[in-house]
């Protein structure tokens, strides 16, 4: 009987601690499974992404919370009661650090799925945040605990003006990455071409560089802050369809009429011939330059991407030449008469 005696007023203490754990029992068991349902029939994933994060520390909280309401009922002595309530500040402040940086980088992963899969280094980011929560976290535990953060907050400001300066290359490229894939203006299989010269096909955007491969399977690693400056050509934006332009020029004794008539039918044979041509589209001729050997024209055809146009401008040149020869049309060469006086 003096055992029950002595230990009877921790009784109620202990049925706090077990009601605490029985609610995130309770919790997990059956509240999670209706609110997963819930979550299920609805179009936006970020609720999926809070409700599997939330889920652990939400437990976790439950039974700290048990154990606080237990440590409230003064039966322990003080120095447990005061040495536990810190533990309970400290893993219940860092928990909810850490929930909201995991919640962060789920979201993140989440919208960035958005550029199919585009984005391969979000590590950096990651790290970044969280380092910022737990952070910030840390401070007010060491302000809550009476420690003087002033210094430290002083010491931060100094060393992060030094690390920005150390790393403002990264930065200006991490940044730049960002302000890319955002905007949605150069995307993984663009060909484009840049103002320093460089042109290819993007084949991945990190948060560092743009990697791109040229004509010749040539790797170009590009860093992000130059191409936020750069003038950017983008061959694959609004459509991939391009434009093939051929210029020509006809003898001045040519009948005009006729060349226009075999010029747009050659290219008509061309479009529905060559592959990678666009079958569908009504080529168009404009004659616009009377030079000094020939009479200029304009020939307009659309290939579907930037390498096709190559093979489309090749085959027409060369059936093109066939059927003015077969027709009698002249194609002169550039000369120069010489009168000689007497």
């Amino acid at each position: 009987m003096d055992i029950i005696r002595a230990i009877q007023p921790y009784f109620f203490p202990i049925a706090l601690i077990l009601m605490g754990i029985l609610v995130a029992w309770v919790f997990n068991g059956i509240i999670f499974l209706k609110l997963k349902r819930l979550t299920d029939k609805t179009k936006w994933a970020g609720d999926d992404v809070v409700l599997k994060i939330s889920k652990k520390y939400i437990t976790l909280w439950l039974v700290l919370g048990g154990i606080s309401l237990a440590m409230a009922t003064k039966v322990f002595p003080d120095s447990i009661t005061e040495a536990t309530n810190k533990i309970i500040l400290v893993i219940f402040v860092l928990s909810i650090a850490i929930a909201t940086a995991n919640l962060v980088g789920s979201m993140l992963s989440s919208y960035t799925r958005r550029y199919d899969n585009q984005v391969f280094n979000l590590g950096i980011l990651m790290m970044i945040i969280r380092g910022i929560i737990i952070g910030i976290a840390v401070l007010i535990l060491m302000q809550t605990f009476g420690m003087a953060i002033t210094p430290l907050l002083g010491a931060l400001g100094v060393g992060s003006l030094a690390a920005g300066f150390a790393l403002k290359d990264t930065l200006a490229n991490f940044f730049a990455g960002i302000q890319m894939l955002m905007s949605k203006q150069i995307q993984v299989g663009n060909f484009v071409r840049i103002s320093s010269g460089l042109e290819g096909t993007i084949t991945d955007i990190t948060l560092r560089n743009t990697t791109l491969i040229d004509r010749s399977n040539n790797t170009i690693v590009v860093p992000n802050s130059e191409l936020a400056i750069a003038t950017i050509l983008n061959y694959s934006i609004p459509t991939a369809n391009l434009r093939v332009k051929v210029d020509c020029g006809v003898a001045y004794d040519s009948d005009l009429e006729l060349v226009e008539q075999i010029a747009l039918s050659t290219a008509r044979d061309v479009l529905q011939m060559v592959r990678g041509a666009v079958h569908d589209f009504e080529p168009n001729l404009r004659f616009h330059t009377f030079n000094d050997s020939s009479i200029d024209f304009t020939v307009i055809m659309r290939a579907v991407d930037f390498p096709s146009q190559h093979v489309v401008r090749s085959e027409y040149i060369k059936l093109l030449k066939k059927r003015f020869e077969e027709n009698g049309i002249v194609i002169p060469f550039p000369i120069r008469t010489i009168y000689k006086g007497d």
